[in-house]
């Protein structure tokens, strides 16, 4: 007959925590990942990836959608565009140095410049919306989707800006990737929450050390499990010989009486009683 017996529900409890954990731990390093993959300072000049592939919070609603109903009319210059809303975590490709000087009107890409004029240099990620080349140089204007006007002040003697009004000149080499159309909203907040001290601390540090706690804890409860059953079958198997020893007395005092008592003598048969002859008659 076979073994129908189904597992006790405290072992499926069991299997069951220890699966989450194991997909915390898993989350936790590809979250770890992905934070420092996308903690880009200012003024770098180059996206951290993975597998060709960089993350890019937004820091701001420039690329939500137009509220010029008219860019997305027939013709419009957003026609069939899509961009994203401030806290996503959008997917940005690395791109050769030939595929800087190959970019077109509509792509979006990310690059490093200080468009609030305050010294600082930023991410910036925003559509081109013009391509120029000039002397063997390749430029492009940017404008997020859902400003008025390109990015940039214009400077007549500023060369990295270009030759239109507010027109903001991104020169091909300074390009440091192209959006792929992937995005997940909100995420962006949650990374950048996650960039910092105390969110990191809180968020991934605080659980693992709780998990391995429980492990450290969980082996020390096994060990001790064991080591009691190990004491239980010393127990056991004392007990055991024991009693064997006890039943082997018991059989050797009664085996002793039958062998040391004298054989019983042998009787000699009985005589048989001899007939008298009977007395004769008087005459």
């Amino acid at each position: 007959m076979e073994n129908t017996k189904k597992p006790s529900v405290k072992k499926i409890l069991s299997i069951v925590g220890n699966t989450i954990l194991w997909l915390f731990v898993a989350f936790a390093i590809v979250i770890t990942v992905i934070v420092f993959a996308s903690n880009n300072k200012s003024g770098d000049n180059s996206l951290p990836t993975i597998g060709g592939v960089a993350f890019v919070s937004i820091k701001s609603n420039s690329m939500d959608k137009s509220p010029n109903a008219a860019d997305y009319a027939e013709g419009g210059r957003l026609e069939g565009k899509t961009g994203f809303k401030k806290g996503a975590l959008i997917f940005v490709n690395a791109l050769t140095s030939l595929e800087k000087f190959e970019l077109q009107v509509g792509d979006v890409i990310t690059f490093a410049r200080d468009l609030n004029n305050d010294g600082v240099s930023e991410l910036n990620t925003h559509r081109i919306i013009e391509v120029h080349e000039k002397d063997g140089f390749v430029y492009y204007v940017t404008q997020g989707d859902h400003n008025e006007f390109p990015d940039g002040i214009y400077s007549e003697t500023d060369p990295t800006h270009n030759e239109k009004d507010g027109g903001y000149v991104v020169l091909a080499n300074d390009v440091l990737g192209k959006w792929n159309g992937h995005k997940i909203g909100g995420l962006g907040n949650f990374l950048a929450f996650l960039q910092t001290r105390v969110g990191f601390f809180v968020v991934i540090i605080l659980p693992l050390i709780a998990f391995f706690l429980y492990e450290v804890i969980r082996f020390i409860i096994v060990v001790m499990a064991l080591k009691g059953k190990k004491s239980e079958d010393e127990i056991r198997q004392r007990v055991m010989e024991e009693i064997l020893r006890a039943q082997q007395a018991e059989n050797a005092a009664a085996a002793a009486p039958a062998a040391e008592a004298p054989a019983p003598a042998e009787q000699a048969p009985a005589e048989e009683p001899t007939e008298q002859p009977e007395d004769e008659p008087k005459e």
